[in-house]
């Protein structure tokens, strides 16, 4: 199965995407060029000089100090080696990981690399999410203060998660993770060689992070039948198409690490990145199933210890809100709402949202933070009632959609097995408790302005309680 549309094409792949229903106007190729190939790592001084990189300039080459090899030599300095041979005027810039051994996406980081850009400097990001969230952001930043644009390049060193396309950057904001505006890369080189000898349990995050659209979109098409978001359009679930099936088809291939498997991987995860980028938003490929994740990451950060493959531990939570999806759709009643009940009381909520922070945050940063954002989600609320009532009135057509869109927690699992993926929690590094989980899923919508399916379960007054114990039986 091939994929509907294909990154690799390159002109082609826009004029094409252009297009589709939802397209944004005056975004034409906002992403020079994106490699797809085996080798692709030789292409990269070329590569530079297409994108009007100055070579007589500095090459700002950002990394962690994760060690990485490619058919048995150390990547990182094949990268800085052929580059330095073909004269580029190579500037390595190392992140410093914390106390847990690892680097995260803060403005520490972020500033720490945008001091160190000059004026037609060049920057490179060698590495994963991370390395790449921190680098467009510090770009991103650069050219905001100076008006001075820059070359921004991505050579992505595993099938990890979606952000090398994206416009945008998750950074941790008084503790909690928020999605802030940013910039494209100018171009993404991905060398099959560089993806195939990645650590395995990245490759699976990037399929977990995939099969949240299941959740996202139906998510997001919610949010608009209630009025509470306008951005909505079929643009994203067109771009990235039979998603599921071609995973299913393609799991053999990825999981024995074949050119092909990762190949087809990584246009995926193009797309996945593309599709939020060009809806301007999030919400192609982040609803409920998100915010349990940060949720989680919340709690590990607080307590400073290491996060978790951000793609596996979406992948359990998409589980999670599929089967929550799955409840909804079968036992939601319209006529049984009673609309007086629908709406709580922004008091009581504000004490509920600071009781429920300050458990993992004693400081109160993180309750204050949360607070901000979900009091505006309350506000949209009571002033759309009208658009609730329009929404239960047309219940069926709405079912119907969310139905086709979303998936059954199995056909998830069915792709997760098929890569050899953990399906619990108790399997992740390090590994989320129960108490860890329940606590994410029944407070997630208590952490953002975005309206999701689990905030519906909020003002339906839905058996919350149950709901946890029959979707924690799947991952049993």
């Amino acid at each position: 199965m091939e994929l509907d549309y294909d990154p690799g094409e390159g002109i082609n792949f826009w004029r094409r995407i252009e297009l589709l229903s939802g397209y944004p106007k005056n975004e034409h190729m906002p992403i020079e060029a994106m490699i797809f190939e085996s080798n692709a790592l030789f292409k990269l001084p070329d590569l530079l000089h297409d994108v009007k990189a100055n070579p007589q300039e500095p090459l700002l080459t950002v990394m962690d100090k994760t060690r990485m090899t490619r058919l048995g030599q150390d990547l990182k300095q094949l990268v800085l080696r052929i580059l330095h041979e073909a004269g580029w005027q190579v500037r390595p810039i190392v992140l410093e990981p914390d106390l847990t051994g690892q680097v995260h996406t803060d403005m520490l980081h972020i500033e720490a690399v945008k001091a160190a850009i000059t004026s037609g400097a060049t920057l490179l990001a060698i590495g994963s999410g991370t390395v790449c969230d921190i680098t467009k952001h510090a770009a991103y930043l650069y050219e905001r203060e100076n008006g001075t644009p820059l070359v921004f390049v991505v050579f992505q060193t595993a099938n990890s998660v979606s952000a090398y396309t994206s416009n945008m950057a998750p950074i941790f904001v008084n503790g909690v993770k928020r999605t802030l505006p940013s910039r494209y890369p100018t171009a993404l080189i991905c060398d099959l060689e560089t993806l195939a000898d990645a650590p395995y349990e990245m490759t699976v995050a990037g399929v977990g992070d995939l099969l949240a659209a299941y959740v996202s979109i139906p998510d997001w098409y919610l949010a608009y039948r209630l009025g509470m978001d306008h951005t909505y359009t079929d643009f994203a679930r067109l771009l990235m198409g039979p998603m599921d099936d071609i995973l299913i088809e393609t799991a053999e291939s990825i999981r024995e690490r074949t050119q092909h498997g990762m190949q087809i991987l990584a246009k995926l995860i193009a797309l996945g990145g593309l599709a939020m980028s060009l809806s301007h938003a999030t919400t192609p490929m982040s609803g409920y199933e998100h915010v349990m994740s940060h949720i989680l990451d919340m709690i590990a950060e607080i307590n400073h210890q290491p996060l978790a493959q951000h793609g596996t531990q979406v992948s359990l939570t998409t589980l999670l809100a599929a089967g929550a999806y799955q409840h909804f759709l079968q036992e939601f009643i319209p006529q049984e709402v009673i609309l007086s009940s629908c709406y709580p009381d922004a008091k009581e909520m504000e004490k509920e949202i600071r009781q429920t922070f300050l458990e993992i945050d004693p400081s109160g940063k993180a309750s204050e933070e949360c607070w901000s954002d979900y009091r505006l989600k309350l506000e949209a609320w009571y002033t759309n009632r009208e658009s609730f009532i329009a929404f239960l009135n047309d219940w069926g057509k709405i079912r119907r959609k969310i139905a086709n869109w979303s998936r059954k927690p199995e056909k998830l699992l069915k792709i997760l097995c098929a890569i050899n993926a953990p399906l619990t929690f108790s399997q992740m590094i390090p590994s989320i408790t129960e108490a860890q989980a329940r606590f994410a899923f029944m407070n997630a919508p208590l952490m953002r302005k975005r309206l999701t399916l689990g905030d519906m379960l909020i003002f339906l007054n839905w058996d919350r309680k149950k709901l946890w114990e029959d979707v924690w039986k799947v991952m049993k």
